[in-house]
């Protein structure tokens, strides 16, 4: 559990309170490096991203933790299972698994759909990329 998601998560949580504060900090300076105009878009792209951030973040968090879970859990039930000759509870628990994984597996998808939705940029070159459009 450590390895597969409180770790990641850790670093992913560092270095994303690290990009947070970065842009909170360019966020003040840009009134006055910048015209208003622009100041209010940049402003918006910033606080797209951080909800960006945090929405990921947590939803890692979400999604991966049934997974490691259950491998604890079923350290404990498997061998029982196996010695009893409880056929229908290891195929729960290889069911359990199969859910658990594919829910692991729709943190890719969210992080996806994510980036598409709140970054424009990345819209227009994924756009791009599936027409073999050049940039």
């Amino acid at each position: 559990m450590a390895v597969s998601n409180l770790v990641p998560f850790l670093i992913m949580f560092a270095c994303n309170i690290l990009i947070i504060r970065i842009l909170r900090k360019v966020q003040k300076q840009r009134p006055t490096m910048m015209h208003d105009l622009y100041v209010h878009r940049a402003n918006s792209f910033t606080i797209k991203m951080t909800m960006m951030i945090v929405i990921c973040m947590a939803y890692f968090l979400l999604a991966m933790t049934p997974f490691t879970t259950f491998f604890i859990v079923e350290s404990y039930l498997r061998p029982g299972y196996k010695e009893a000759n409880n056929y229908v509870a290891l195929a729960r628990l290889d069911l359990i698994w199969t859910v658990c994984y594919l829910i692991g597996l729709t943190n890719f998808c969210v992080n996806f759909f994510l980036y598409t939705a709140m970054n424009d940029r990345f819209s227009k070159e994924f756009r791009a990329m599936t027409r073999c459009q050049p940039r």
